[in-house]
Protein backbone atom coordinates (compact mmCIF):
# COMPACT_ATOMS: atom_id res chain seq x y z
CA UNK A 1 0.00 0.00 0.00
CA UNK A 2 2.60 2.72 1.07
CA UNK A 3 4.59 1.42 -2.10
CA UNK A 4 1.97 2.22 -4.52
CA UNK A 5 1.49 5.74 -2.51
CA UNK A 6 5.31 6.14 -3.01
CA UNK A 7 4.69 5.16 -6.62
CA UNK A 8 1.87 7.65 -7.49
CA UNK A 9 3.57 10.52 -5.51
CA UNK A 10 6.91 9.94 -7.96
CA UNK A 11 5.14 9.62 -10.87
CA UNK A 12 3.64 13.16 -9.96
CA UNK A 13 7.11 14.30 -9.66
CA UNK A 14 8.19 13.29 -12.75
CA UNK A 15 5.00 15.11 -14.43
CA UNK A 16 6.52 18.54 -12.71
CA UNK A 17 9.50 17.91 -13.63
CA UNK A 18 9.01 17.11 -17.00
CA UNK A 19 5.93 20.05 -17.15
CA UNK A 20 9.13 22.46 -15.84
CA UNK A 21 11.17 21.04 -18.64
CA UNK A 22 9.00 21.94 -21.28
CA UNK A 23 8.38 25.35 -19.58
CA UNK A 24 12.08 26.51 -18.78
CA UNK A 25 12.94 27.47 -22.23
CA UNK A 26 9.95 30.24 -22.36
CA UNK A 27 10.74 31.23 -18.91
CA UNK A 28 14.19 31.95 -19.89
CA UNK A 29 13.35 33.67 -22.94
CA UNK A 30 11.17 35.87 -20.83
CA UNK A 31 14.28 36.63 -18.63
CA UNK A 32 16.63 37.44 -21.34
CA UNK A 33 13.69 39.66 -23.06
CA UNK A 34 13.25 41.73 -19.40
CA UNK A 35 16.86 41.72 -19.03
CA UNK A 36 17.34 43.30 -22.13
CA UNK A 37 14.42 45.66 -21.98
CA UNK A 38 16.10 46.74 -19.21
CA UNK A 39 19.68 47.10 -20.37
CA UNK A 40 18.59 49.23 -23.51
CA UNK A 41 19.27 52.41 -21.94
CA UNK A 42 22.26 52.08 -19.97
CA UNK A 43 25.23 54.44 -20.79
CA UNK A 44 22.59 57.01 -22.34
CA UNK A 45 22.94 60.52 -21.66
CA UNK A 46 19.68 62.80 -20.70
CA UNK A 47 19.40 63.92 -24.14
CA UNK A 48 19.56 60.06 -25.68
CA UNK A 49 16.89 59.53 -22.93
CA UNK A 50 14.80 61.73 -23.47
CA UNK A 51 14.36 61.29 -27.09
CA UNK A 52 14.49 57.66 -27.17
CA UNK A 53 11.46 57.63 -24.35
CA UNK A 54 9.51 60.75 -26.05
CA UNK A 55 9.83 58.23 -29.32
CA UNK A 56 8.37 55.23 -27.21
CA UNK A 57 5.63 56.78 -26.27
CA UNK A 58 4.52 58.16 -29.58
CA UNK A 59 4.48 54.61 -30.73
CA UNK A 60 2.76 53.62 -27.48
CA UNK A 61 5.46 51.61 -25.82
CA UNK A 62 4.86 52.58 -22.63
CA UNK A 63 6.78 50.49 -20.90
CA UNK A 64 9.50 51.95 -22.33
CA UNK A 65 8.92 54.94 -22.32
CA UNK A 66 8.38 54.88 -18.48
CA UNK A 67 11.86 53.26 -18.26
CA UNK A 68 13.57 55.60 -20.30
CA UNK A 69 12.16 59.00 -18.98
CA UNK A 70 12.01 57.12 -15.64
CA UNK A 71 16.06 57.06 -15.81
CA UNK A 72 16.35 60.94 -16.98
CA UNK A 73 14.59 61.87 -14.37
CA UNK A 74 16.24 60.22 -11.67
CA UNK A 75 19.92 60.12 -13.20
CA UNK A 76 19.74 63.86 -14.81
CA UNK A 77 17.48 65.50 -12.56
CA UNK A 78 19.15 68.89 -13.59
CA UNK A 79 18.14 68.14 -17.08
CA UNK A 80 16.18 70.86 -19.13
CA UNK A 81 13.41 67.99 -20.03
CA UNK A 82 13.57 66.78 -16.87
CA UNK A 83 10.23 68.15 -15.59
CA UNK A 84 8.59 67.29 -19.17
CA UNK A 85 9.42 63.81 -19.00
CA UNK A 86 8.21 63.15 -15.73
CA UNK A 87 4.81 64.46 -17.01
CA UNK A 88 5.17 61.57 -19.70
CA UNK A 89 5.98 58.93 -17.39
CA UNK A 90 2.38 59.87 -15.53
CA UNK A 91 0.48 60.41 -18.94
CA UNK A 92 2.24 56.95 -19.53
CA UNK A 93 1.03 55.38 -16.58
CA UNK A 94 -2.74 56.67 -17.12
CA UNK A 95 -2.69 54.52 -21.00
CA UNK A 96 -1.10 51.57 -19.02
CA UNK A 97 -4.28 51.87 -17.18
CA UNK A 98 -2.52 52.27 -13.66
CA UNK A 99 -4.20 55.65 -12.85
CA UNK A 100 -3.44 55.28 -8.57
CA UNK A 101 0.57 55.47 -9.95
CA UNK A 102 -0.40 57.73 -12.15
CA UNK A 103 -1.77 59.99 -9.38
CA UNK A 104 1.35 59.72 -7.24
CA UNK A 105 3.58 60.80 -10.62
CA UNK A 106 1.75 64.11 -10.71
CA UNK A 107 1.86 64.51 -7.08
CA UNK A 108 6.17 63.86 -7.40
CA UNK A 109 5.94 66.27 -10.31
CA UNK A 110 3.85 69.44 -8.33
CA UNK A 111 6.33 68.56 -5.17
CA UNK A 112 9.40 68.95 -7.09
CA UNK A 113 8.27 71.58 -9.87
CA UNK A 114 5.53 73.59 -7.62
CA UNK A 115 6.21 76.90 -9.85
CA UNK A 116 6.54 75.18 -12.96
CA UNK A 117 4.44 76.58 -15.90
CA UNK A 118 3.18 72.81 -15.71
CA UNK A 119 1.91 72.49 -12.44
CA UNK A 120 -1.47 73.49 -13.62
CA UNK A 121 -1.76 70.43 -15.77
CA UNK A 122 -0.22 67.91 -13.27
CA UNK A 123 -2.71 69.52 -10.63
CA UNK A 124 -5.59 68.33 -13.10
CA UNK A 125 -4.05 65.10 -14.07
CA UNK A 126 -4.03 63.76 -10.20
CA UNK A 127 -7.70 65.24 -10.44
CA UNK A 128 -8.69 63.08 -13.61
CA UNK A 129 -6.64 59.85 -12.74
CA UNK A 130 -8.26 59.29 -9.12
CA UNK A 131 -11.94 60.24 -11.36
CA UNK A 132 -10.88 57.47 -13.80
CA UNK A 133 -10.07 55.39 -10.65
CA UNK A 134 -13.36 55.78 -9.24
CA UNK A 135 -15.43 52.52 -8.97
CA UNK A 136 -19.17 52.11 -10.08
CA UNK A 137 -21.65 53.54 -6.85
CA UNK A 138 -22.08 49.97 -5.53
CA UNK A 139 -18.50 49.01 -4.69
CA UNK A 140 -16.32 51.15 -2.46
CA UNK A 141 -16.21 54.92 -2.87
CA UNK A 142 -12.48 55.72 -1.37
CA UNK A 143 -10.70 56.69 -5.07
CA UNK A 144 -14.27 58.28 -6.05
CA UNK A 145 -14.13 60.42 -2.68
CA UNK A 146 -10.16 61.42 -3.22
CA UNK A 147 -11.58 62.74 -6.62
CA UNK A 148 -13.81 65.04 -5.53
CA UNK A 149 -11.21 66.83 -3.03
CA UNK A 150 -7.94 66.87 -5.22
CA UNK A 151 -10.58 68.20 -8.01
CA UNK A 152 -11.66 70.64 -5.39
CA UNK A 153 -8.47 71.65 -4.76
CA UNK A 154 -7.48 72.16 -8.47
CA UNK A 155 -9.99 74.05 -9.12
CA UNK A 156 -9.78 76.66 -6.19
CA UNK A 157 -5.80 76.72 -6.89
CA UNK A 158 -6.04 77.50 -10.54
CA UNK A 159 -9.18 80.02 -10.40
CA UNK A 160 -9.47 81.73 -13.85
CA UNK A 161 -7.57 78.89 -15.96
CA UNK A 162 -9.33 76.31 -18.15
CA UNK A 163 -8.15 73.19 -15.71
CA UNK A 164 -10.17 74.79 -12.81
CA UNK A 165 -13.43 74.58 -14.97
CA UNK A 166 -12.15 71.31 -16.02
CA UNK A 167 -11.86 70.09 -12.33
CA UNK A 168 -14.43 71.85 -10.93
CA UNK A 169 -16.83 69.38 -13.90
CA UNK A 170 -15.00 66.58 -12.47
CA UNK A 171 -15.61 67.04 -9.33
CA UNK A 172 -19.18 67.45 -9.82
CA UNK A 173 -19.57 63.86 -11.34
CA UNK A 174 -17.85 62.31 -8.33
CA UNK A 175 -20.22 64.67 -6.08
CA UNK A 176 -22.87 63.14 -8.19
CA UNK A 177 -21.91 59.46 -7.69
CA UNK A 178 -21.61 59.72 -4.03
CA UNK A 179 -24.52 61.32 -3.35
CA UNK A 180 -25.85 58.20 -6.04
CA UNK A 181 -24.28 56.03 -3.59
CA UNK A 182 -25.65 57.58 -0.40
CA UNK A 183 -29.24 57.31 -1.48
CA UNK A 184 -28.98 54.14 -2.68
CA UNK A 185 -27.64 52.90 1.24
CA UNK A 186 -31.16 54.57 2.44
CA UNK A 187 -33.17 53.01 0.25
CA UNK A 188 -31.55 50.07 0.97
CA UNK A 189 -32.64 50.38 4.96
CA UNK A 190 -36.15 51.80 3.37
CA UNK A 191 -37.13 48.87 1.23
CA UNK A 192 -36.32 46.50 4.50
CA UNK A 193 -38.44 49.05 6.46
CA UNK A 194 -35.80 49.86 8.61
CA UNK A 195 -37.18 53.65 8.41
CA UNK A 196 -35.00 54.90 11.18
CA UNK A 197 -31.74 53.87 9.58
CA UNK A 198 -33.36 55.08 6.55
CA UNK A 199 -33.96 58.31 7.72
CA UNK A 200 -30.36 59.05 9.38
CA UNK A 201 -28.69 58.29 6.01
CA UNK A 202 -31.04 60.72 3.77
CA UNK A 203 -31.10 63.65 6.73
CA UNK A 204 -27.26 63.12 6.38
CA UNK A 205 -26.97 63.90 2.92
CA UNK A 206 -29.60 66.51 2.03
CA UNK A 207 -27.03 69.41 3.01
CA UNK A 208 -23.68 67.68 1.97
CA UNK A 209 -25.12 66.85 -2.03
CA UNK A 210 -27.71 69.74 -2.24
CA UNK A 211 -26.16 70.44 -5.28
CA UNK A 212 -27.24 66.96 -6.82
CA UNK A 213 -30.47 65.81 -7.70
CA UNK A 214 -30.31 63.61 -4.54
CA UNK A 215 -31.16 66.22 -1.92
CA UNK A 216 -34.50 66.09 -3.46
CA UNK A 217 -34.69 62.22 -3.70
CA UNK A 218 -33.57 62.34 -0.59
CA UNK A 219 -35.89 64.36 0.63
CA UNK A 220 -38.64 62.54 -0.88
CA UNK A 221 -37.40 59.64 0.64
CA UNK A 222 -37.26 60.92 4.15
CA UNK A 223 -41.04 62.26 3.39
CA UNK A 224 -42.24 58.36 2.47
CA UNK A 225 -40.56 57.54 5.82
CA UNK A 226 -42.26 59.67 7.84
CA UNK A 227 -45.51 58.73 6.20
CA UNK A 228 -44.55 54.92 7.18
CA UNK A 229 -44.05 55.59 10.34
CA UNK A 230 -47.00 58.31 11.01
CA UNK A 231 -44.65 61.27 11.51
CA UNK A 232 -46.82 63.47 10.04
CA UNK A 233 -45.83 66.53 10.77
CA UNK A 234 -42.49 66.00 9.61
CA UNK A 235 -43.71 64.04 6.76
CA UNK A 236 -45.61 67.50 5.47
CA UNK A 237 -42.32 69.77 6.66
CA UNK A 238 -39.84 67.38 4.22
CA UNK A 239 -42.76 68.07 1.25
CA UNK A 240 -42.85 71.77 1.98
CA UNK A 241 -39.17 71.95 1.74
CA UNK A 242 -38.80 70.05 -1.60
CA UNK A 243 -41.41 72.03 -3.11
CA UNK A 244 -40.37 75.08 -1.65
CA UNK A 245 -36.49 74.76 -2.42
CA UNK A 246 -37.01 72.18 -5.37
CA UNK A 247 -40.11 73.28 -7.67
CA UNK A 248 -38.79 72.02 -10.31
CA UNK A 249 -37.14 68.38 -9.72
CA UNK A 250 -38.99 65.16 -10.01
CA UNK A 251 -39.80 64.98 -6.53
CA UNK A 252 -41.87 67.97 -6.72
CA UNK A 253 -43.82 66.92 -9.77
CA UNK A 254 -44.09 63.49 -8.18
CA UNK A 255 -45.66 65.39 -4.81
CA UNK A 256 -47.90 67.36 -7.34
CA UNK A 257 -49.09 64.02 -9.18
CA UNK A 258 -50.00 62.83 -5.63
CA UNK A 259 -51.87 66.38 -4.78
CA UNK A 260 -49.38 67.46 -2.27
CA UNK A 261 -49.57 71.46 -2.79
CA UNK A 262 -47.36 73.96 -1.10
CA UNK A 263 -47.86 76.03 1.60
CA UNK A 264 -49.08 79.10 0.26
CA UNK A 265 -51.72 76.71 -1.69
CA UNK A 266 -53.09 75.59 1.44
CA UNK A 267 -53.80 78.74 2.73
CA UNK A 268 -55.95 79.64 -0.88
CA UNK A 269 -53.20 80.65 -2.84
CA UNK A 270 -51.91 79.66 -5.77
CA UNK A 271 -50.47 76.10 -6.37
CA UNK A 272 -46.79 76.01 -7.15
Amino acid sequence: MEERGFNRRLGSGRRWLWSLRAWLPLLLLLTLFACASNERFVGMDGDQLWEAGVEAFEAGEWEEAIDALSRLSSQFAGHPSSPDARMYVARAYIERGEHITAAAEFERFLQLYPAHGRAPEASLGICEAYAQAAPHPQRDQTYTRRAADVCAETAQDFQGLTVSEQADSIRREMVYILGQRRYEEGRFYQRRDLHNSAILVFEGMISEYRETPWAARALLALYRSYRELGWVEEADEAAQRILAEFPDSDAARELRDEGVVGAEADDGGPSP
